[in-house]
């Protein structure tokens, strides 16, 4: 056990893991002084351990926030913990030293002879052996969340002091480190909803942003984040009324007038509101947070999706076991009788709905089958469905290809956008107007990235900005954001990157006014938490 006479000499931080353990230039401060490190990113700590005595050197990290109590660091991974928790601040692994690797005498405090030491990566304490007294080091890799279990929030500017300690829990004297904390321009952190669906973001008349996500991979509930900023900054909106159902393995949502309806399928399926700014008696609220639609019910992969009439009426579609259910709320709030669309002879279920209202209130729904088909129909004014038109047949057969068709677009003037995923990985469009489909036509000639972590979905989104189509899609090859555009007349523009570098996971967005009033497509990124935490990021095109 590391004796409590050992004191820390010295400590310096490194403001990523990109430099090797014993690089002597890439810091973010110079010695013992407290930078400022973003959250949701790694970072290290470095310090120098004079040992008085000889022996082993089982010592802990503690933390705190603001000056709080100090707590026990677990080791707990990032941007994926392995199902355990996620608590506001951990010690995770490094990609640039192996646990154990042993250290060099780089920081200068200390003129003890140099004894040893070594990095920490993802495990609580240095690895285990006995080290000679004199001066030490010691490495350890950290995170910071944004939002962690229990959505609590870290805000720009808090510190954190780290202090090491014995193996029985007393302090090493001597030197306390803190770094300041860094919240980037449109960063949401949390973790993205699974959902083939429209989760926003959804806009108050005086320009208040609105997203559904949850706070962690191991806290999987509902958050509403809002930006009174044009999306430079996110915090959670009426935490303690937040729905109790977890497990967001499937939500759609839609806006009207001052009320955002979300539907969420799990093991059964609820509806949900809440209300914007713009609400007259319960601003930024919850208002309904636990209506029964369906019980337990097990498809293959749990969608639905929402859309609205120019009425206010609400049209609801979900997977069942085998069926799509389909289900109108009228504008006093009464859902009325369950319709259900059944997969034909050849298949044995149909699933991945998505519905839209176009602006000659007309409801279109769009589904894939088991038979790797996407299929289109009208719905009659009492909402159920009319005879299938074929839009595809080549469809991927995978599991993670299974929901293939982007949300439906609606435009301006009449008739909607389907597009889809094809097997070889290519985006595909057809517009239905007039009565009729138009041929399929490419819209992206790359491999698009599709079934990221548990969604079985394609990782693109389309909206119509006016008379023009904007289409973003990760790139299944390198992992890139891309964006590409077709106005009424004309080809789809050559694709160009957005962001690169990443292994984007999730993108939905929606037509919102930006920071001068001016229409944009306002979207959310998962950019590569693998299915954990701290990747969620807001963006515009055109940029602000």
């Amino acid at each position: 056990m590391a004796p409590s006479t050992d004191t820390v000499t010295a400590w310096r931080v490194r403001g990523s893991d990109a430099a090797d353990l014993n690089d002597r230039t890439e810091w973010a401060a110079a010695e013992g002084s407290s930078p400022a490190v973003q959250v949701d990113r790694r970072f290290r700590l470095r310090f120098e351990v004079e040992k008085r005595v000889a022996g082993e050197a089982a010592y802990r990290l503690e933390g705190r926030r603001n000056e709080g109590p100090w707590m026990r660091l677990e080791a707990l991974d990032h941007p994926y913990p392995d199902g355990i928790a996620s608590s506001v601040t951990s010690i995770v692994s490094s990609g640039e030293y192996a646990h154990g690797e042993s250290t060099e005498d780089i920081l200068t405090a200390s003129d003890e002879p140099f004894a040893g030491g070594s990095g920490v990566s993802l495990r609580p304490e240095p690895r285990i052996r006995s080290w000679p007294a004199g001066s030490t080091e010691w490495e350890w890799t950290l995170v910071i969340r944004y939002f962690s279990d229990g959505a609590l929030r870290i805000d720009d500017g808090d510190t954190f002091d780290y202090r090491m300690v014995a193996g029985d829990g007393t302090p090493l004297s001597g030197e306390v480190a803190s770094v300041a904390v860094s919240v980037p321009d449109n960063h949401l952190g949390g973790t993205f909803v699974e959902t083939p669906g429209r989760i926003g973001p959804w806009q108050a008349s005086n320009g208040d942003l609105y997203f559904v996500q949850e706070p962690a991979e191991t806290d999987n509930v509902f958050m509403m984040v809002k930006s009174t900023d044009s999306g430079r900054t996110w915090a959670e909106v009426d935490a303690p009324n937040r729905p109790p159902n977890g497990d967001l393995e499937s939500v759609a949502g839609v806006q009207v007038g001052d009320v955002i309806h979300m539907v969420h399928q799990a093991d059964s399926v609820w509806y949900y509101s809440f209300n914007t700014a713009d609400h007259p008696d319960r601003p930024d609220s919850w208002e309904v947070r636990d209506e029964l639609l369906a019980g337990a019910i097990d498809p293959a992969t749990q969608s639905l999706t929402l859309t609205s009439y120019p009425d206010g009426r609400l049209l609801a579609a979900y997977s069942g076991d085998t069926e799509i259910h389909l289900r109108e709320r009228s504008v006093e709030g009464v859902w009325g009788e369950e319709l259900a669309l059944a997969p034909p002879a050849d298949a044995d279920a149909v699933l991945g709905p998505v519905a839209q209202v176009d602006a000659a209130g007309v409801a279109h729904l769009a589904w894939v089958d088991s038979e790797a088909r996407a299929w289109h129909t009208i719905l009659s004014a009492e909402g159920a469905p009319g005879s299938p038109t074929l839009l595809a047949s080549d469809l991927g057969t995978a599991e993670t290809e299974v929901i293939a068709i982007l949300p439906l677009v609606a435009l301006r003037n009449e008739g909607v956008v389907a597009i889809w995923r094809r097997a070889d990985g290519r985006l595909i469009e057809r517009r239905w107007a007039s009565g009729s489909w138009s041929p399929a036509e490419v819209a992206v000639d790359a491999r698009v990235a599709a079934g990221e972590v548990d969604s079985d979905q394609t990782t693109a989104d389309v909206v119509a900005l006016g008379n023009v189509l904007h289409l973003l899609y990760v790139d299944a090859e390198d992992s890139a954001l891309y964006h590409t555009s077709r106005g009424a007349y004309g080809d789809w523009a050559t694709a160009r990157p957005l962001l690169e570098d990443i292994v984007g996971q999730w993108i939905r967005g929606a037509v919102v006014r930006g920071a001068q009033g001016e229409d944009v497509y306002g979207w959310v990124l998962d950019a590569g938490s693998d299915g954990g935490s701290g990747f969620n990021q807001y963006g515009v095109l055109p940029p602000n």
